[in-house]
């Protein structure tokens, strides 16, 4: 499609109906929701007093723009229900927005990628102070990418303060700078044995780490993400796209991501947490391999299919269907 105003009344309609799935969900889904709907009605107070109690509640004391934000909404009247969609519809239309800078060229197909993944789900409708500082850590990354420092610190800032943990990933940025991209292989298979030595116990000398691996399961360390960089570094070189040199750099940086991601294989809440900064992104890489596979006339329709059937089959899975749907009073 070449119409402008076509192209944005789409894009403006995807948002809407992918904020609706994730914001109208029942206050107490899946696993973040219910805390968050009680911690946003106790910010009926003065801001100080709430954010003293937010504090308390919360264990939260260094992420006052996302409270502040809330405490905003509340003092307007919005409800616990308006708050979940308001949240949902400002995080995905500034993801948009930030998603057509980075990827102008193929932006609406790649995001499309985006909103059909599971990350989406977890980012938005579960994760969203960290889905409200996504957009502004999107925009540190692209100033680094155009090799502006400020700019990195002013936005990764901005980040910590909507969300401490991915505001402290902004530090990834600069890694690709560093770290020759002919040593990730070799950096890829260490990763991927250390964390099997950490995994059968070898370091269990070192104090905290029982605590530390509490929750880690055997199933991460045959997760599929470990063949992924393989695959995708010879599709890449395959079909010769580090010629495309702002997509190399996002494909650099998702190469770290991954790398630290896997380092933390044993602590699920911190993979978890980098691993949305990689999903976020790879569909840019998706597109592009797709479009670049030859001599398919209609590759941009195929990689809306692929996308969509991925979408549809993560959207029925268990996992999803638990963070958009009610909690059993029992396992609140």
């Amino acid at each position: 499609m070449h119409s402008r105003h076509l192209n944005a009344i789409l894009m403006a309609v995807t948002i809407v109906l992918a904020s609706a799935i994730v914001g109208f969900r029942p206050l107490n889904a899946g696993y973040d929701t219910k805390g968050y709907v009680e911690a946003y009605e106790l910010l009926d107070k003065s801001f100080v007093e709430s954010f003293l109690v937010i504090k308390q509640y919360f264990g939260v004391s260094i992420e006052p723009f996302f409270w502040g934000y809330a405490w905003l909404l509340n003092s307007f009247g919005l409800t616990s229900k308006e708050f979940l969609f308001c949240t949902a519809l400002i995080s995905i239309s500034l993801t948009g927005l930030v998603y057509r800078k980075i990827d102008p060229k193929f932006f609406f197909i790649s995001f499309l990628g985006v909103l059909f993944s599971g990350s989406y789900i977890n980012l938005y409708g579960n994760a969203i102070r960290q889905g409200l500082a996504m957009p502004f850590f999107l925009l540190a990354l692209y100033h680094g990418m155009n090799g502006s420092n400020i700019k990195v610190i002013i936005y990764a800032v901005i980040t910590f303060l909507f969300h401490q943990f991915t505001g402290l990933l902004a530090v990834l940025i600069f890694l690709p700078r560093l770290l020759p991209f002919r040593f990730y292989g070799i950096i890829w298979l260490s990763t991927f044995v250390l964390t099997f030595i950490i995994k059968l116990g070898l370091f269990n000398f070192v104090p905290g780490i029982a605590q530390y691996l509490k929750g880690s399961s055997w199933a991460y360390l045959i997760h599929p993400t470990y063949l992924e960089f393989p695959i995708y570094s010879y599709l890449v070189i395959r079909l010769k796209l580090r010629e495309d040199w702002m997509f190399y750099r996002i494909f650099k940086f998702v190469a770290v991501v991954f790398l630290v991601q896997t380092l933390f294989v044993f602590n699920i809440y911190a993979y978890n947490r980098i691993g949305l900064l990689r999903f976020i992104l790879e569909p840019i890489i998706y597109t592009r391999i797709i479009l670049s596979i030859k001599p398919i006339k209609a590759a941009s329709q195929i990689a809306i299919l692929v996308f969509f059937i991925y979408g549809a089959f993560i959207f029925f899975s268990q996992t999803v269907q638990d963070t958009l749907s009610s909690t059993p009073s029992g396992q609140q």
